[in-house]
C-alpha cells in the first residue's frame, strides 16, 4: 500500500470524528477506577501496524512508526471482552495523524480495529 494512500486513509478516518462530543462531556480517562486494561505504546503500535498491513511498507521505506494513546473509554457496541476505544496519534516517519481505534486482547497480544465509538471520543483530543 503506497505511503500517501496510508496517510490519506488516516486523515479520512480522523475527519470522520469531527462530530464527536466536546472533551468536557467525555469521561475522564481514569484507568485505575474504570477497570480498563490498555495496551502499552509498543503493543498499540504493533497492533495498528498489523491492522493496516504496514510492516512491509515501513520496511521498504525504512520508516519507523509509533502510536501514542490519548483518551480511552469502554468501546461502544463492543464485540470482545475488555474492548476499549482510544484516540491515537500515529507517527509514520516525520508525519503524525490523529484518529481512533478499538483495542482488545487476543491471547497474549492486542488486536486493533477501526473504532465503533467515534461519536464518543474527542477530536481533536487535548490528551494528544
Amino acid at each position: 500500500m503506497p505511503f500517501n494512500l496510508i496517510l490519506a486513509l488516516l486523515f479520512a478516518a480522523s475527519g470522520a470524528a469531527c462530530t464527536a462530543e466536546p472533551p468536557e462531556k467525555i469521561q475522564k480517562n481514569d484507568i485505575a477506577t474504570s477497570g480498563m486494561t490498555l495496551p502499552n505504546e509498543n503493543e498499540a503500535t504493533a497492533s495498528i501496524i498489523k491492522m493496516m498491513d504496514l510492516a512491509d511498507t515501513l520496511a521498504q521505506m525504512q520508516v519507523s512508526a509509533s502510536v501514542k494513546l490519548g483518551t480511552c473509554i469502554p468501546a461502544i457496541e463492543a464485540k470482545h471482552p475488555g474492548q476499549v476505544a482510544c484516540t491515537i496519534a500515529v507517527r509514520l516517519g516525520a508525519s503524525t495523524s490523529e484518529t481512533q481505534a478499538d483495542f482488545y486482547r487476543k491471547g497474549a497480544g492486542w488486536v486493533a480495529q477501526p473504532s465503533t465509538s467515534q461519536d464518543k471520543l474527542p477530536f481533536p483530543d487535548p490528551a494528544l
